[in-house]
């Protein structure tokens, strides 16, 4: 119920993540942060705090943060990284004595402090890189009762804490040997006992929120400790407040509370506490328990007790914007803390899914670059039907897609930072046969499936309300079964690769549909198209088939396919299945049938270079599709042998050493892989 200190100081002015610590697991919940709002959530920890996560602060170099929570060890800290979360911490040596209430890092850096609920109330530990040292000394005078919360001033030498009993508020000189002998109190007390503390960025004020009238009450601090208590507001908040936060350049002070409208704002000087602001239009939803601004001011936060537990707005320094869309991931429970971080994944959170031919079809994990497979998330409600063959995210992350060996050849789930939701009615019209392959467009409007029987492509509108009247079908059908299809990234174009001469057909694409096919490639590829890829440019085309050499590539235009490239000079080993580019266009990938089951080649205008050297852990076998991470830095290959998907760290050297297999392995050969990131 209390709010972070992280609104003290900033290592970047760009906010990149907005943590919360919350009433039930996972305690914490960390997501991503754009210019639009909301993005996505990072996966959580590996090991989670062990109770409600009671306050929350990153450090000053946004290199970790730290929990405090309501049961033992009641404070816990991890490495943070654009990744997300890294090993936890050991915990401290000497635990604090009970109930974690409030925690924050010191400004410099070199000490972490936690509020509790038993004598002595408060313990700190320096802190490095290597986690908590030993702890320091309590003071000498304690604070009076219960902490409920802590925090240092902006140059780390002093600290404060919030309290139950009377004087509700005790402060003391900090250096590097720990407490100095404690200030003297305020002349005039809060009027109760103090549930958030914060000091100004700027140093010069200390506020507290409190749960009687005057709900919040700020005092001027100097070297010397308290002054004059300033004038309460003209405009008091309107109940117990839970959270006191400055903005970062002291210009102005909020305070959530558990009335209507849950958050008051006051512009703050010299002088103390200004009219109050306007209310947001759109107000938090019940009581407000926590409340901060972004490291650059532009954003104010506050975590609340009710559906959806959190609301942010744009924050003007003089006003309140418009509130932001909800993340398409709610917490769970109320938000009893919360935080802005400095480091984030400029990639935003990313995921990986498989499609194999054996219950529940479709298997997803958290992905990291860094660290790997996370957890596999929970099966969706609804499984697909059959065997899976090919699986898709929408560009923005917002839907996934399998194809099915049996009626309705299509399944379609919400998607989001929690898994899947629930699935999508199936389309009024139904591919006709066997879903082979699924794509969206790039600009997330259509989604296409290639199939075994005529028309053997089949697109769809698509919305957030999922499939739209079915496109009339192309003018000039592919010739035969549909074994892979892919949009050109400019959205102006769609190839499906098919069991016939050509073996590729492709048309132009619009918000009307198919447009009349293209001349085929004066230079066709030499039997039956799997799969087929644009580069992220739209200036390529490449489609794999079942005998040598195995993948065609060709220039492409409005005009369609260009003269085909040379072959490259080294030759996957046998029939061609899944291809792809990264996504800066620098390489081209395949997954083929016989050993080494994957090849990749340097990509350029003219065409392929030369192989890169096979990874030093090969797949197990056949290789049926294959994928690059958003973010360049992975690739995976799915196939027929245990663990079924294979994924290697990517760089402009290839191949990295192999990552670890996922805790919980797909159940059965995979026949289709794909990444996203929540990008909306």
């Amino acid at each position: 119920m209390f709010s972070s200190n992280s609104s003290q100081v900033s290592s970047s002015t760009t906010p990149k993540v907005l943590a919360l610590g919350l009433s039930s697991s996972p305690y914490i919940l960390v997501y991503s942060w754009g210019t639009t709002g909301f993005r996505g959530t990072y996966s959580n920890p590996a090991t989670l705090p062990t109770g409600t996560g009671n306050g929350i602060a990153f450090s000053p170099d946004g290199l970790a943060v730290a929990v405090a929570h309501s049961i033992t060890p009641f404070v816990t800290a991890y490495p943070w990284s654009g990744s997300g979360f890294g090993t936890k911490y050991s915990d401290p040596a000497t635990l604090p004595t009970g109930a974690g209430n409030g925690v924050a890092f010191s400004p410099n850096g070199a000490n972490l402090a936690v509020a509790h609920t038993t004598t002595p109330f408060i313990s700190v530990y320096p802190w490095s890189g290597s986690g908590f040292g030993t702890k320091y000394s309590n003071p000498a005078s304690l604070p009076a009762g219960l902490g409920f919360d802590v925090a240092f001033n902006a140059d780390s030498s002093a600290i404060a804490v919030a309290q139950q009993n009377t004087p509700f508020i005790s402060a003391y000189p900090w250096s590097g040997s720990g407490f100095g002998t404690k200030y003297s109190n305020p002349a005039t007390l809060p009027s109760s006992q103090a549930l958030s503390i914060n000091f100004s960025p700027d140093g010069s004020a200390l506020a507290v929120s409190t749960d009687l009238t005057p709900f919040v009450t700020a005092y001027p601090w100097s070297g010397s400790g308290f002054g004059t208590k300033y004038a309460n507001p003209a405009t008091l908040p309107t109940g117990q407040a839970n959270g006191v936060a400055f903005s970062p350049n002291s210009g102005a002070i909020a305070v959530a509370h558990v009335t209507t409208p849950f958050i008051s704002t006051y512009p703050w000087s010299g002088s103390g506490f200004g009219t109050k602001y306007t209310n947001p239009a759109t107000l938090p939803t019940g009581t407000g328990v926590s409340v901060d601004f972004s490291p650059d001011g532009a954003t104010i936060a506050v975590g609340h007790a009710t559906t959806p537990f959190m609301s942010a707005y744009p924050w003007s320094g003089s006003a309140f914007g418009t509130k932001y869309t909800n993340p398409t991931s709610l917490p769970p429970v109320t938000a009893s803390s919360i935080a802005w971080g400095t480091v984030g994944n400029v990639q935003y959170p990313q995921f990986v899914a498989v499609a194999h031919t054996t219950t529940p079809f479709v298997s997803a994990y958290p992905w990291s670059s860094a660290l790997g497979f996370g957890a596999k998330f929970t099966n969706p409600v609804t499984l697909p039907p059959s065997q899976g063959l090919a699986v898709a995210f929408t560009p923005d992350g917002s839907a996934i897609a399998v194809t099915d060996s049996g009626s309705p050849y299509i399944s379609t789930y919400p998607w989001s930072g929690s898994g899947f939701g629930t699935k999508f009615s199936n389309p009024a019209t139904l591919p006709t046969g066997q879903g082979n392959d699924v794509a969206f467009s790039p600009d997330n409007s259509a989604i296409a499936v290639a199939h075994t029987t005529t028309p053997f492509v089949t697109a769809y509108p698509w919305s957030g309300s999922g499939f739209g009247t079915k496109y009339s079908n192309p003018a000039t059908l592919p010739a035969s079964d549909g074994q892979g299809v892919a949009f050109s990234p400019d959205n102006s174009a769609i190839a499906v690769a098919h069991t016939t001469t050509p073996f590729i057909s492709a048309y132009p694409w619009s918000g009307s549909g198919f447009g009349t096919k293209y001349s085929n490639p004066a230079t066709l590829p030499a039997s039956d198209g799997k799969k087929v890829a644009f580069s992220p440019n739209s200036l390529a085309i490449a489609v794999t088939h079942a005998t040598t050499p195995f993948i065609s590539a060709y220039p492409w235009s409005g005009s369609g396919f260009g003269t085909k490239y040379a072959n490259p000079a080294t030759l996957p080993t046998g029939d061609g299945r899944g291809v792809a580019f990264s996504p800066n266009g620098s390489e081209i990938a395949l997954a083929h049938l016989i050993t080494p089951f994957i090849s990749a080649y340097p990509w350029s205008g003219s065409g392929f270079g030369t192989k890169y050297a096979n990874p030093a852990t090969l797949p197990a076998s056949t290789g049926t599709d294959l994928a690059f991470s958003p973010d360049g830095l992975a690739i995976a290959e799915s196939h027929g042998i245990t663990p079924f998907v294979t994924a290697y760290p990517w760089s402009a050297s290839g191949f990295g050493t192999k990552y670890a297999n996922p805790t919980t392995l797909p159940p059965a050969s995979g026949f289709g892989v794909a990444f996203t990131q929540i990008t909306s």
